[in-house]
């Protein structure tokens, strides 16, 4: 969370412009009123260029999480051949069929699930919450049998797995979590931005609409745009002061 001197001056500033501008008469100047127009535009433009690099930050993040999984893969393969084949092991003779065998067998269960238990493991989770929840015996049957592959299915991933292959996906597993934090703490910022501008934008379109038929602002009315600045700000501060 920015702190609040960094968010609202932006905010603060466009009310008081505003203000002043409205409490300046009722015959509005043409440049006055082109000049608010222009900013609720170049709000608008903002906003919309704020959302695609809000978007384009969303791919990036993606596309780096998929490149952290695929050289993850390719670590996993090294240190699964590394535990096969030890380099200080004595070699001996080996056909091309007890090799390819013997890598199908020990090392391609490990390439082929790099990283898979923390999945199967919130599915097994998710999936006994759902069997305790449901009273309809058939689903209940489905839902056990799908638990029973994914216990399988965990077994396999932790039986007889090279302690060098589970080392080296925790280290992946963890640059994972943190780009997903990563990706979610720059979506949180663009938000609260977003959500400024939302608010700039309707003091903007009120303020707009006034001039646009040559009205002075009322004591009122100028209480009410700051009644609804003051809520804004509150609401985007999480209900703070």
């Amino acid at each position: 969370m920015l702190p609040a001197p960094l968010r609202w001056p932006s905010i603060d500033w466009v009310f008081a412009v505003m203000i002043l501008a409205l409490v300046a008469g009722c015959a509005t100047p043409i440049e006055v009123k082109t000049a608010s127009k222009a900013q609720f535009d170049l709000l608008t433009a903002l906003d919309g260029a704020i959302s695609d690099l809000q978007q384009s930050f969303d791919q990036f993040h993606k596309a780096k999480e998929a490149r952290i999984r695929e050289e993850g893969r390719m670590f996993v393969a090294r240190q699964a051949i590394a535990a096969l084949y030890p380099t200080n092991r004595p070699m001996k003779q080996i056909t091309a069929d007890a090799l390819f065998e013997s890598y199908n067998t020990n090392v391609q269960p490990w390439i082929d699930n790099a990283l898979a238990l923390p999945d199967v493991e919130a599915q097994i989770v998710s999936l006994t919450k759902k069997i305790a929840a449901t009273s309809d015996p058939a689903l209940k049957g489905r839902y056990s049998l799908a638990l029973q592959d994914l216990q399988e299915l965990r077994a396999r991933l932790v039986r007889n797995k090279p302690s060098a292959v589970t080392e080296i996906e925790e280290v992946i597993l963890s640059d994972l979590t943190n780009e997903r934090q990563t990706a979610q703490d720059v979506r949180h910022l663009l938000d609260i931005l977003r959500s400024e501008i939302a608010v700039m934008k309707s003091i903007a379109s009120k303020v707009d609409a006034w001039l646009a038929i040559d009205v002075s602002v009322s004591q009122e009315q100028a209480d009410s745009l700051r009644d609804a600045l003051v809520g804004a700000r509150k609401a985007l501060a999480g209900g703070g002061p």
